[in-house]
């Protein structure tokens, strides 16, 4: 039925080719796990970021982007425009072998864009489901090299749980000696693994992800694209280029940082030799906010968590004389909104057969003074759980906040409400007090009247926590099975690819 209505969408929105050149490009790149205030342009002194500088310099800064608080629920919001446990209705995140996903019949950034005349690929990490069923190649991507999930989601002896440099910690002693654990990390080709990732092919991750996706620009110079990069770095563990290692005077996670800063500038230095630079909208952002090896001053908190510093993301919008150079909007702007506005710039049709949470964010990237805020409202989803509240500037953490920072699942289903959660609501005005460090509810209980009406409409759409009748359904196969097993064996049908 998805191919059916792709085929049909495909037949009449088919433009005429002299109509492609007119399409911009669109490229998306995504950082993992990359802090508020690790780079030039968002206040970092630490780490050197000349491209991004210049990005910024020539583009538009989004100072209050939101993603989610983790990986797989931040790239279903991009991926379908929908807030995430409307798409991805999980607690956490997806992991190695996992029988759920995103659904095939979710509509993504890639089949809006398709029909309509554009070439798509993914570079880099997908997780978003590692089955057959539920790789990107079959959610209207022409192309996918790269990883089906985080770079740390493999078996120990394969480096993914140690720093570059250090030993790679011995198997735990006390662990079930019938317990497999994570199999062996697949690099990825469309359908064929490439290789099993060891310390040395993450060292060269950015690198490789780097060449690949100025390779699909150029090969596709002439007719509009979609280039989604998705890089694994920053990601724990931590692996530098070989070029990059021990360069920066800051260590190893500022090395990784100044590497994926050189890649945005390859990406814009490449569009400005084939002189697509003036074609080309490109947002760089990270997938949620940084965790405590890097910085998101000035907020308060990390990724895992809803306060400000797990969920908002330094983003910038580049379109060299469409975006105007060197401003900042601080309007509320999320993942869900690019699907939106990529639609509306390309002609793309959004769907209407289901809801949509997501706007077109063009004339706040084009700076118009008198557009209408896509959002004055923003509700901030840990997993199934809404935990707080945005309405202006005006923030609310619901009863039930969770504190901590989760550096993994096995720490969230630790987590005690007791010693983790608030008891009362609590409010913040973001305007004056960013970082969150004055709850002034009892000042304003008008405020906090108004947005606990806000959650009470939520509850009969998303709810405040568990399944809910506005979630959709999850992707699901039966018998799951690695792409590469823990005996090394690659899955049927997924060989190496031939060299």
């Amino acid at each position: 039925m998805k191919l059916l209505l792709t085929l049909l969408l495909l037949a009449s929105f088919a433009p005429a080719r002299g109509a492609d050149a007119l399409k911009p490009n669109f490229i998306f790149i995504n950082i993992d796990d990359l802090g508020y205030a690790d780079i030039g342009p968002f206040g970092s002194t630490l780490n050197r970021t000349p491209h991004l500088d210049r990005m910024a310099k020539e583009g538009r800064k989004l100072t209050s982007f939101y993603a989610a608080p983790v990986c797989s629920p931040s790239r279903a919001s991009l991926m379908t425009g929908c807030y995430p446990k409307r798409a991805l209705p999980i607690n956490h995140v997806l992991f190695p072998n996992d029988a759920v996903g995103l659904s095939p019949s979710e509509i993504t950034i890639a089949e809006v864009l398709k029909p309509v005349g554009y070439a798509t690929s993914i570079v880099g990490k997908w997780h978003l489901g590692d089955q057959p069923e539920l790789l990107p190649t079959r959610q209207g991507f022409d192309e996918w090299f790269g990883l089906p999930y985080s770079n740390d989601m493999g078996p120990i002896a394969d480096g993914v749980r140690s720093d570059l440099g250090k030993p790679i910690p011995p198997a735990n002693p006390n662990a079930n000696p019938n317990a497999k654990g994570q199999p062996p990390l697949p690099l990825m080709r469309n359908g064929k693994v490439v290789k099993r990732v060891l310390p040395d092919d993450q060292q060269s991750l950015v690198e490789i992800y780097t060449d690949e996706a100025t390779a699909f620009i150029t090969r596709n110079k002439a007719r509009p694209f979609f280039l989604y990069l998705a890089h694994n770095a920053v990601h724990f563990p931590i692996y530098p280029g070989k070029k990059w290692a021990g360069k920066s005077p800051n260590g190893i996670y500022s090395d990784w940082v100044e590497e994926t800063d050189w890649s945005v500038g390859r990406v814009l230095d490449t569009l400005r030799e084939l002189n697509l630079a003036e074609r080309t909208l490109v947002i760089f952002t990270s997938d949620n906010g940084g965790t405590p090896r890097g910085l998101n001053t000035p907020l308060r908190g990390n990724k895992g968590s809803t306060w400000e510093g797990g969920v908002r993301v330094p983003t910038i919008a580049w379109w060299p004389g469409r975006i105007p150079a060197g401003t900042a909007t601080d309007a509320i702007t999320a993942m869900f909104d690019i699907l939106p506005t990529f639609a509306a710039l390309s002609g793309g049709a959004v769907p209407t057969d289901r809801k949509i949470d997501g706007a077109n964010l063009w004339p706040i990237l084009a700076g118009d003074t008198n557009a209408k805020l896509p959002h004055d409202t923003f509700y901030y989803y840990r997993g199934l759980r809404l935990e707080a509240i945005r309405h202006g500037d005006w923030k609310m953490q619901l009863a039930g906040f969770s504190t901590a920072w989760p550096g993994s699942a096995a720490a969230v289903k630790k987590l005690t409400p007791a010693a983790t959660a608030t008891t009362t609501p609590k409010l913040f005005n973001l305007k004056t007090d960013l970082s969150e460090t004055t709850d002034v509810a009892a000042a304003n209980p008008e405020v906090v009247k108004r947005l606990e009406a806000l959650v009470t409409a939520m509850k009969d759409d998303l709810g405040l926590d568990g399944p809910a009748s506005g979630s959709r359904t999850l992707g699901k196969v039966e018998n799951p099975q690695p792409l590469i097993g823990h005996d090394g064996k690659i899955r049927d049908g997924f060989e190496f690819e031939p060299k």
